[in-house]
């Protein structure tokens, strides 16, 4: 084949690839366009596919409602994107701007500080930062605030006192402020009870070192303007409030407690004197230890709250202030004691029996009582208990030296009329005894309660070993899920369990 021949066929072939190559442009763009209006398309479908959702169709209140329960439900509202309301916002555009338009949702926010940090000036900075812009989704609303630090080392002065700052221009917006840190750091940011707090309702000042020293005491307490706190909390190692300068009568919980180890010996002041300037009182919670001054036992003066309805004591000594503390207190509405031991003694003391006149004054309307390692002859707690004919729940665990009571066979109701039998309105049940207890007795003890109107509706037995013989509890327990399994099938929750003889 000659040369010109060859030069045109290559001219026609190049001509029919460039033709090619348009029409596969062409065939390019239409594809592109398709694909466009199928994507544009496909969109279309899934928003009106999503306008079907029942949940986008739900009315902007009961989604409000929802979003508002999820933020309730969390035990503590930090600034976390992987719990509510952070969370929430994630989901899509829709409910970012809903969560974002509802002040109620960013109320609290609790800021955590590291036990330790090469710079606690930046930390302090980057935190109020967080707070600044959280709050401000607030609008105007009344806030609550929980700082702690635990107390591994100690955060700078000028650290400090930022955050006293910042608290005290938010003071006039704080409903809620709990403050955790050391002795040395809460001193130093206590300057907005100088200000005016109007909306306070609740202040929780507890220590956050677990080991406290001679000094670690807290500083006094002066609100000076706090017409509507209703809750006051504090926990230290030792205690004065004898000084301190708070609404008592407008109060409606009170909490004195210790947030320090057991080897710490806590001390304090004549509870009654405060307890009688609380009249309003609902919530009580106190921890009994040594006493500041003995309590002269001609000049104790009665105390009675008319409005009390629930009493919590944690016992860390024994002392003749328990009972003079008890004898002298008046709660004709209670309606719930809880008294725990939390001493080092083994177990618990020989006898603690200086509740049971205050717990006998409240029988007609004491309906859930709690005794925590706490020994208590059987005599004077079947008499004590004998009286409460109104009470529905009971929790007693003694410790390692009343664990072979005779509660099982005393609870057992038999045919005798109501009002003989003891406890006969009892709901819930939760006892501690020895491995020697009878399988026999228990089970006779829940079937005649399960049979009861009203019947039992949870029973709790651990089961605890203070020898060094053969422990049969396992045994035991099988034994008794196997003859309680019939009411449990009936509705019966039941709880079987080995436990330590001191707790």
């Amino acid at each position: 084949m000659d040369t010109q021949r060859i030069s045109h066929l290559l001219a026609e072939q190049k001509l029919e690839l460039e033709l090619i190559k348009k029409e596969l442009d062409r065939a390019r763009a239409e594809v592109l366009r398709l694909e466009a209006k199928h994507f544009g398309t496909m969109e279309v479908v899934q928003k009106l596919e999503a306008l079907r959702s029942p949940v986008r169709r739900m009315p902007i209140e009961i989604m409000t409602k929802v979003f508002e329960q999820c933020v309730q439900d969390e035990e503590s509202q930090e600034p976390d994107p992987l719990r509510a309301p952070l969370l929430l916002c994630q989901v899509c555009g829709a409910w970012r701007d809903l969560m974002f338009s509802l002040p109620c949702l960013w109320r609290r926010i609790k800021v955590g500080f590291p036990s330790q940090t090469p710079n606690w000036e930046n930390v302090m900075q980057s935190k109020i930062m967080s707070m600044h812009v959280w709050i401000s989704r607030a609008k105007a609303l009344p806030i609550s605030l929980i700082f702690q630090h635990p107390s591994s080392s100690p955060i700078t002065p000028g650290a400090l006192m930022s955050l006293d700052k910042e608290i005290l221009t938010l003071g006039c917006r704080i409903e809620e402020l709990s403050l955790r840190f050391s002795p040395l750091a809460l001193s130093s940011l206590l300057t907005f009870t100088q200000s005016s707090l109007p909306h306070l309702r609740r202040l929780e000042l507890h220590n956050s070192n677990p080991l406290p020293s001679s000094s670690d005491n807290p500083p006094l307490l002066f609100l000076h303007d706090a017409p509507n706190l209703r809750s006051l909390s504090v926990a230290w190692g030792s205690l004065n409030t004898a000084q301190f300068c708070v609404p008592w009568s407008k109060l409606t919980q009170l909490s004195l407690q210790y947030d320090a180890s057991p080897y710490w010996n806590p001390v304090h002041n004549d509870y009654l004197n405060v307890l009688r300037e609380c009249p309003n009182l609902k919530c009580c919670s106190i921890g009994i230890g040594m006493t500041i001054l003995d309590a002269d036992i001609d000049a104790v003066v009665p105390v009675t709250l008319l409005n009390l309805e629930s009493m919590k004591v944690r016992l860390f000594c024994q002392t003749l202030y328990t009972r003079q503390f008890f004898d002298a207190l008046h709660a004709p509405k209670l309606h719930t004691f809880e008294f725990q031991n939390v001493s080092l003694s083994m177990g618990a003391f020989a006898s603690q029996t200086e509740p049971l006149p205050f717990i006998s004054r409240s029988a007609e309307t004491l309906e859930n009582l709690s005794f925590d390692t706490i020994n208590i002859p059987d005599v004077d707690m079947l008499s004590c208990l004998s009286q409460l004919h109104h009470l529905k729940h009971l929790r007693f665990l003694p410790g390692p030296l009343q664990l072979n009571h005779n509660l099982v066979d005393s609870l057992i109701l038999s045919g005798a009329p109501q009002g003989t039998s003891i406890c006969p309105r009892l709901e819930s049940l939760s006892l501690k005894c020895s491995k020697r207890v009878s399988t026999d007795r228990v089970t006779e003890l829940v079937e005649s309660r399960c049979s009861a109107s009203p019947k039992l509706g949870e029973f709790c037995l651990q089961i605890a070993a203070f020898d060094y013989g053969q422990d049969s509890r396992d045994k035991t327990i099988i034994e008794l899920r196997e003859r309680l399994n019939q009411y449990v099938e009936g509705g019966l929750q039941l709880y079987l369990m080995k436990a330590k003889p001191t707790g």
